[in-house]
């Protein structure tokens, strides 16, 4: 870390803090977390510890995670600038070449990466050579500032916790007897211990077990985290955001930040078109109707001011494949709404990804007649979740998961330009509105080049994820990233989980998804972890108390402070948030590279902090929210530069001789000023409300633009507080490029 912290004091001693770093000389501030992870034959990515558990946390402090199996040759870590540091995830303290992971673990330190154990060290022996020297072990341990006695305490009865920092342990759960441990002690005055547990008597021991200093961390075996899958139980033991932080030292890096837009909470929603055409008990007029046309009526009609993104599945659009009209008159009705984004759930509706990477026409085939094709997956969904018919050698015939059908139709053989740009062109041809983004399907974990498929051809994916945080999923260990690599790509999650895993897959309480609400709540506060997500299928709209459930939902988020956008925008933020690059300028100010739609930048611990506008560019605006600092970025400026300065009092405004953005509903960008008056281009969804921060009290002006026509004015008197907010409700026209206008005009 010093070579950054000497680039910038550089740069500062040599008067340059306000001139720009050229790209060729641009060194990134490093973001990178290399996870070293267990392999296996039966290994998954998504269900290892690191990506289910410690990825969220570390890319909520702005980390992005590289994941390597530790049975693979673990990469160079030469020449990579971009590398903050290195968390090893491991359950086995054996392996082959346990002395090689240990030199690889040396020569991150070597490089001034930091170190981080969770669990096991996986260097303890190796099955062919035996132990490995205690005295290799705590040569490495020591750099981070800790030395084990080689006693392991197996019998912790009467054991106690002799010193405990309470923001770290018993974060979600605290063990009610301290698990066995490792007697081992810090030896280094820089490093902290976050939790000492002590055993008196004839034997007595003594571990530091939580530990953070300046080369890194770690955490013993059974400490960080309770899992039990039978149980239904993820939660951690220590707190992971402040361990994290410690560990990694990221309080100086400031955060891209997925959640936020314009100050406000970002809300998004998107739609499966499973259930299309089923007929819905909820009557239209007195007559039976489908899901989806009730879905129309009396859910996306009725919230304009909620954006939706919503997808068939092309197959029931096209009339070669489901013949049915008034499935296609539905969705042309749907798209035409200026709320609605037209996205796509693929062409088929494959239900286990992994059988279609090496497709055989044949065995699907037989699987089908074997089968049958009488099952319909909306009115019955619970049929088609039961295990796979045994063949003659005892045996499934093909491996579908939980599946058993391989997808949803049939008419023609699988074929993946079909599913992705083929299910694009069909719903557009229908809608009449070009398709944004495909929503994954089935068990939503499609192979590399079905993900590779979808960049390929300009759109974001999405899907995943199943983010809960509710009575029934009572930890942030439920709490999905943002993403999961699909081999060298990448898979945006939807950021809450759908009405399906509320319903016991669609077979009981059809209220269920009304309890999305209490996920809403709790991935805001403390810690706000999570934009807004609804997300359903069709289906809902088969059920009365389904559809009930979304219409409360609706009505609960319509008049948050949110920042509404399109599914296909959050996809993009979400992909910005891994390219983005952090150049520091020196003096508390850095500029922001190759960050594509992400368009918020947050500073955490910062109640004292605020943006020096006077050095900064390409700012909107700023809010203090929890305890940290939200800064808007301009899409209009290709490398804006953030700079912070002190603030004397918490509710003091950023000192800045210009207006300047608190908070919108509409997104903003290209922000201007010119003989004393700021304009600035927004569209968005419902009311448009706004807050600014203006230098002067006084009377302000403000005029809304829209097609070259002055909509509405006011003149707004601004107190002491600097606070110059409106709201328009009905004046304005939703989703139409507009231009602001604010002005002092008076005393």
């Amino acid at each position: 870390m010093t070579r950054y912290l000497g680039l910038a004091l550089l740069c500062l001693g040599l008067g340059l803090q306000t001139t720009p770093v050229s790209a060729q000389d641009a060194v990134p501030l490093p973001r990178t977390i290399i996870a070293v992870v267990e392999g296996g034959t039966n290994f998954r990515l998504r269900d290892s510890r690191a990506h289910q558990l410690a990825t969220m946390p570390l890319e909520q402090l702005g980390l992005v995670v590289e994941y390597h199996r530790v049975d693979r040759p673990l990469p160079s870590l030469d020449n990579r600038e971009d590398v903050r540091g290195v968390l090893s995830w491991l359950s086995s303290p054996s392996r082959p070449d346990a002395l090689g992971l240990l030199e690889w673990f040396e020569r991150a330190l070597d490089l001034e990466k930091k170190l981080v154990f969770l669990g096991e060290l996986g260097i303890t022996s190796d099955p062919e050579t035996g132990p490995v020297p205690e005295h290799r072990i705590n040569r490495l341990l020591a750099r981070i500032g800790v030395r084990r006695n080689g006693r392991y305490v197996s019998y912790t009865a009467g054991a106690r916790v002799a010193m405990r920092n309470p923001g770290i342990w018993g974060f979600e759960y605290t063990p009610p007897l301290p698990p066995p441990f490792q007697e081992q002690a810090v030896v280094d005055p820089a490093a902290i211990s976050h939790l000492a547990v002590e055993i008196d008597g004839t034997e007595p021991a003594r571990a530091d077990l939580v530990v953070t200093g300046p080369a890194g961390g770690l955490i013993a075996p059974f400490y960080a985290v309770q899992v039990d899958p039978g149980s239904n139980i993820r939660q951690w033991i220590v707190g992971p955001f402040d361990f994290f932080r410690q560990a990694f030292s990221t309080d100086d890096l400031p955060k891209p930040d997925t959640t936020t837009l314009v100050g406000r909470r970002l809300f998004y929603s998107h739609v499966d078109g499973d259930g299309w055409r089923s007929v819905s008990e909820v009557k239209l007029d007195g007559q039976a109707a489908s899901a989806a046309r009730v879905m129309l009526e009396r859910v996306t009609r009725r919230f304009p001011e909620l954006p939706v993104t919503i997808a068939p599945i092309a197959a029931e659009l096209d009339p070669d494949w489901i013949d049915d009209a008034e499935a296609r008159d539905v969705a042309r009705e749907l798209f035409d709404l200026p709320h609605v984004e037209a996205g796509s759930h693929t062409y088929s509706h494959p239900f286990n990804w992994s059988y279609f990477e090496t497709y055989d026409p044949a065995e699907e085939r037989e699987t089908v007649l074997r089968v049958g094709t009488d099952h319909d997956i909306h009115q019955g969904y619970a049929d088609l979740v039961e295990a796979p018919e045994a063949g003659a050698d005892g045996k499934p015939k093909a491996d579908l998961g939980a599946y058993t059908l391989p997808r949803a139709f049939f008419t023609e053989p699988y074929d993946l330009d079909r599913e992705i740009r083929g299910s694009l062109g069909r719903i557009a041809d229908v809608g009449g509105k070009p398709v944004r983004i495909l929503q994954w399907t089935g068990d939503t974990s499609p192979y590399e080049a079905a993900v590779a498929a979808t960049r390929e051809i300009g759109i974001p994916n999405i899907n995943g994820g199943d983010t809960r945080f509710d009575s029934d999923y009572r930890s942030y260990g439920f709490v999905a990233p943002i993403s999961v690599p699909v081999g060298s790509e990448r898979q945006i999650y939807a950021s809450m989980s759908n009405e399906n895993t509320y319903t016991d897959l669609w077979s009981d309480r059809f209220f269920g998804y009304r309890h999305v609400l209490q996920t809403i709540r709790r991935t805001e506060m403390p810690i706000r972890v999570k934009p807004i997500n609804l997300y359903y299928h069709s289906y809902s709209a088969e059920k009365v108390a389904a559809a009930n459930a979304l219409i409360q939902v609706h009505e609960a988020v319509r008049d948050q402070e949110i920042a509404p956008i399109f599914t296909s925008e959050f996809a993009a933020i979400a992909t910005g948030f891994y390219s983005t690059r952090l150049i520091p300028l020196g003096d508390r100010r850095w500029r922001v590279e190759d960050r594509g739609a992400l368009q918020t930048l947050r500073f955490d611990r910062a109640s004292l902090v605020a943006v020096d506008f006077a050095r900064s560019s390409g700012v909107l605006g700023a809010r203090p929210t929890h305890g940290s600092l939200y800064v808007a970025l301009d899409p209009a400026v290709q490398a804006p530069v953030v700079a912070l300065t002190d603030r004397k009092h918490p509710l003091d405004p950023d000192p800045a001789t210009r207006p300047y953005l608190l908070h919108s509903r509409w997104p903003a960008r290209d922000l201007r000023i010119a003989d004393g008056q700021l304009t600035v281009a927004v569209a968005g969804f419902g009311a448009l409300a706004m807050t600014w921060i203006v230098p002067d009290a006084g009377t302000w002006r403000v005029r809304v633009d829209q097609d070259g026509r002055t909509v509405w004015e006011d003149e707004i008197p601004v107190g002491t507080d600097r606070r110059l907010a409106f709201r328009i409700d009905d004046a304005i026209q939703a989703r139409v490029d507009s231009l602001v206008s604010i002005d002092r005009i008076g005393d």
